[in-house]
């Protein structure tokens, strides 16, 4: 398969295309996909972002039993169904990173739970740059939850990132053979009022444990500085280098 064939990644390619409409975003995350299984793309890391604002819902999810459509459409608030699984997201101040490799460029012979924690390495490192004490959820005692949460960020599970034991983002993978699309969302800012306001269900934000970028880094920390250094951590985990 093209480039996996070579069972190591030395070189990635890196697709910064700033900020794009719902449909937009999830299309070219799975144009990604086609492409890396077709043989014509290097591992990928791309950084975007979103808009206008939109929810994206997880591809097991109907609109109309998470969203409040009515109230969407009087705020001008868009969705689109992503090609991975978990709860629903609100994408507004946020950075959203999405990867496409096969398991055999990374070395992975694991299941998909373990391929999290190979993944996301690189966020973990670049949380740790910013000073902030980042770890995967299952090493602080949080085991696999069999709750259903509308929102993704209502749940935690053992290869969920925390900051000061709070979830930062969320993460989600599709896969196809040993192709892996892995996408995530980093919030600046987290505005659970408004986001309640378009929910069918609402009160799945009433535990949330969450924490923001800002909160950990103050808002010098912007979308261009989180890019260069989501980029630097990607090269140095995987030991790989972006392909000029």
């Amino acid at each position: 398969m093209g480039f996996a064939d070579k069972g190591t990644m030395k070189e990635f390619r890196v697709i910064e295309n700033g900020f794009c409409d719902a449909r937009t975003n999830m299309a070219v995350d799975e144009a990604m996909l086609s492409d890396y299984r077709e043989g014509t793309s290097l591992p990928t890391l791309r950084l975007y972002g979103w808009r206008p604002s939109a929810f994206s819902i997880g591809c097991s999810q109907k609109p109309e039993e998470v969203l409040d459509l009515n109230a969407c459409a009087r705020g001008g608030i868009t969705y689109v169904k992503r090609p991975t699984g978990g709860g629903v997201i609100f994408h507004e101040h946020e950075l959203t990173y999405s990867v496409v490799l096969a398991q055999s460029d990374i070395g992975l012979k694991m299941g998909v739970k373990e391929s999290f924690e190979k993944i996301t390495g690189f966020l973990i490192a670049a949380y740790q740059t910013l000073g902030a004490s980042a770890t995967f959820a299952k090493y602080r005692g949080v085991t696999a939850s069999r709750a259903v949460a509308d929102f993704c960020f209502s749940r935690k599970e053992e290869y969920d990132i925390l900051v000061q034991g709070k979830k930062i983002g969320g993460n989600a993978q599709k896969r196809k053979k040993n192709v892996i699309l892995q996408h995530g969302s980093i919030p600046f800012t987290f505005d659970k009022n408004k986001i309640r306001r378009f929910l069918k269900n609402p009160e799945t934000l009433n535990n949330l444990d969450i924490i923001s970028l800002h909160e950990i880094a103050g808002d010098h920390i912007d979308f261009k500085k989180l890019s260069k250094m989501l980029i630097r951590a990607f090269g140095q985990h995987f030991g790989a280098h972006a392909k000029a």
